[in-house]
Parts: structure tokens; sequence; C-alpha cells
């Protein structure tokens, strides 16, 4: 039947374009041809957000007229100098897997779309490419009352249902403690999400500000402390120092998933001291004696 109407309409010069809702969910139908691009809604990690979407996202308004952008309320700030329009989406879980939120219906969002381009922010996206094809601008505004010497992020991530390993990259809170009583003349700042964070003693608890607010701290800080989260990638795009560590699995290629912090997601060269040689449960000693050397080459560098 389509392809009779196609025909006979096409004696008078009518032309008629179906939309293939499998086909426009597939990245390499993105040609350009409508003047509005859609993306979102991403609602997976923070850290795939940061590094391999919104600097994508950004790369490709260029070639639109409008870019309606969909997301968490939390990360409107990171689209604010490009999108036509931010659309919040709400949702109550940070189950996710790299750009898949658990149990939402990514081909259903989809389907109320007409006449733009979109781009589906749900695991056909770890099709992009990295940096190269992303543009990155740095995030954060220098503010003296900001200043911290040191931020911490203390993550705090539950057992999750749909990603079960994310837990085991904390670090306990005794830890915690111990490490920022190693250095009590410092000026230090607790960030993250205040229900997946801890705040260790003596610190100054910034858990839940505003991301313009938590970017303008990293900004303006000497240094950003934690294991691997979004957090410690965000504080590359405000061009924060960091001491970061993790696990020194080599199954991620390259040189692991050191190599992100290092080369891969690290667009400005944001200078950073990576730890693998002890996994995820590094001690306190261990990475007072590595932070302290930090700070030293930071205050000549």
């Amino acid at each position: 039947m389509r392809n009779f109407l196609k025909r006979s309409l096409g004696r008078f010069g009518v032309e008629i374009h179906y939309r293939d809702p499998k086909r426009s969910l597939d990245l390499s139908a993105i040609g350009g041809r409508y003047k509005t691009l859609v993306a979102g809604p991403f609602l997976g990690e923070f850290g795939w957000e940061l590094m391999q979407w919104q600097g994508y996202v950004r790369q490709l308004s260029k070639f639109y007229e409008r870019t309606i952008v969909y997301g968490r309320e939390s990360s409107r700030y990171f689209y604010k100098d490009f999108a036509t329009e931010f659309r919040t989406v709400l949702v109550d879980s940070w189950d996710t897997n790299g750009y898949v939120l658990h149990d939402f219906d990514y081909e259903a969002w989809a389907r109320q779309f007409e006449a733009c381009d979109l781009l589906v922010a749900d695991s056909r996206c770890k099709g992009l490419r990295s940096l190269f094809d992303q543009h990155f601008i740095p995030f954060g505004e220098i503010k003296p009352e900001n200043a911290f010497d040191m931020v911490v992020h203390a993550r705090s991530i539950p057992k999750l249902k749909g990603n079960k390993t994310k837990w085991t990259r904390n670090w306990p809170e005794a830890y915690w403690d111990e490490l920022c009583a190693l250095f009590p003349d410092l000026r230090i700042a607790a960030v993250g999400v205040a229900s997946l964070s801890y705040a260790p003693r003596g610190t100054i608890d910034l858990r839940g500000v505003e991301t313009e607010t938590l970017c303008s701290v990293l900004a303006s800080s000497g240094i950003c402390v934690g294991p691997s989260s979004g957090v410690m990638h965000l504080a590359s795009l405000c061009r924060t120092p960091q001491l970061v560590w993790m696990s020194e699995d080599k199954t991620w290629g390259f040189g692991g998933l050191a190599f992100r912090y290092i080369r891969s997601w690290n667009p400005f060269a944001t200078k950073v001291v990576v730890i693998d040689e002890m996994g995820w449960q590094p001690t306190p000693a261990y990475i007072g004696t590595h932070l302290a050397a930090a700070l030293k080459d930071i205050a000549y560098a």
C-alpha cells in the first residue's frame, strides 16, 4: 500500500517519506536532513555523559537550527552553551551501566518524535567515537570563595540490581577519615550526591550542591581526590588536578582504565596521578604518601 501511494502521488510531483522507527534509532541515520536535533534522554553513568555524550551532541548541534536535549535536571548546566532547549526527564534511579538506565524503555520514548534527527542515548551510542568527534568546553567559574586545598569524592554506592560492581569501588568511611586526618592544615571539601557519598570527618560538606556550583568548586580548588568516578572525570573537564585510584585490570584496552584518565577521556590534558597498584582498596597511608607528593608538585607548578 505504501509503495502504491508513493508511485501514484509521485506522478503529481508529491513525495512521501516514511520514517522507519528502527532506522530512525540507528546512528547512521543522522544526516542533517531535518532542522532539529533531539538528543537523549541521557540517564546513564555520569562519566559516560561527560566524556562520550555531551561533547558529541555539542559538535552535532553546529549543523542544526535547533537542538533539544533531554536528561536529568542535574545535568542541565552542561548543555546551556548550545542547547536551544533542555527538557528534564524525571527518574528516581541511578542504577545504570554505561549509557543505559535499567528498566527505562528508550524505544517507547523515541516514538514520540517526528520531523527531526534523533540521537537516542542508549547502548547504540557505544558506537560513538571518542574525543576527536566531540567539542569540549571547560566547566566551572574560578571564584575565591569556592577555593579549597582539596576536594574529595568519597563514593558510597549501594549494591544495585542492574550494576553489581559499582559498590566494590567504595572506600571504607574509616579510610576516608584517616586520610583526611593526615592533612589537618588543609581546607577540604566533600562533594557528590548526598545519598551516594560520604563526608569525611573534618571536611566541609558540599554534597548535593547545584552542578554549576560544584564545577566552580572543582575549577577553583587545588586537587580532587577519590576512586574512579564521574566526579573525577568532571574534574578533568574543570581542569582540576586529580589523584585517582582504580583496578589494575587491563581488559579495558591500551593502559586499562588508567588510559582514560591520562589520555582518552582527558581532552584538556589535565594533570592526573593514577594509582592502580593496590586496586580499589589501597591503604590510607599509601594514598597519603602519593597525595603529599602531588600536593608538593602542585605547589611548585
